[in-house]
Order: structure tokens, then sequence, then C-alpha cells
């Protein structure tokens, strides 16, 4: 009976475990002089950091030409403001991409290289990159 009820465990975990979406994440370089390091995948969002050329990064997520660069962590809500956002948006909303006081980094795809590039990019047409900290 242990045999049976044991066999029938292992089916249920293999069924839940092969249910879950996989985490593919990559190895990216940094292919532009700077890119900006935003609070959702939008150029609306805030900035919460730069990357400079030739850094290394895990992408976990793609959307819409924006990856995402890091797992998810507290933003630092306090009266409704984000203290990790350095410039632009500091609003503590979905719409800036902080649900539940926690939040994730992004940055426009096209700053990023699949290999660890000689030298930089021109974004010149790629308005997310050229974003200035105030």
């Amino acid at each position: 009976m242990k045999t049976a009820a044991s066999m029938v465990l292992c089916a249920l975990a293999l069924n839940v475990f092969s249910a879950l979406p996989s985490l593919a994440q990559t190895r990216m370089w940094v292919g532009v002089d700077d890119l900006w390091r935003h609070s959702c995948p939008s150029i609306d969002c805030g900035i919460v950091g730069r990357l400079f050329f030739r850094e290394s990064v895990i992408v976990y997520q793609t959307r819409d030409g924006w990856s995402r660069i890091s797992g998810y962590s507290a933003a630092g809500c306090s009266g409704g403001k984000a203290a990790f956002v350095q410039s632009g948006r500091d609003d503590c909303s979905k719409e800036n991409g902080i649900s539940n006081g926690e939040f994730a980094e992004w940055v426009d795809s096209k700053g990023l290289a699949t290999e660890k590039p000689d030298r930089p990019q021109d974004l010149s047409a790629n308005p997310a990159a050229a974003l200035p900290i105030d």
C-alpha cells in the first residue's frame, strides 16, 4: 500500500513541476555607453540607476522590447513614493512597476548584446538609453 501511495505522490509531483513555466535566463552584455534601469518596461517609468558599457547582466524576462534584469525587491515605499527611484516617476503604483511594495529592474533590450562587445553601439535613435538622470 505504501508503494502505491508513493507512486501516486510522485506522479502528482511530476505533473505539478511539469506545469510550471521554465525560467530561462540569458547572460547578456551592455552594448552602449549608458543603459538606464527602469522600474517597469516603459520609458515613462522611474529610473532606478544605470549600467555601463560591457557590464554583464542576466535577463530573466523580455516584454515588448524590454528586458527584466533583476528579481523583485522592496521599492522602499513611504508616503506613496519609492525611495529607490533616482529620477522621473517615483509613485508606488502598478503603472510605475511597483506592486505590493516591490519592483524589478528593466532595460531597453536594444542596449544589450548577446556577446561581449568591442565598442559601444550608436543609440542616437534609442530614447530609452539616452535619458539623463536629473
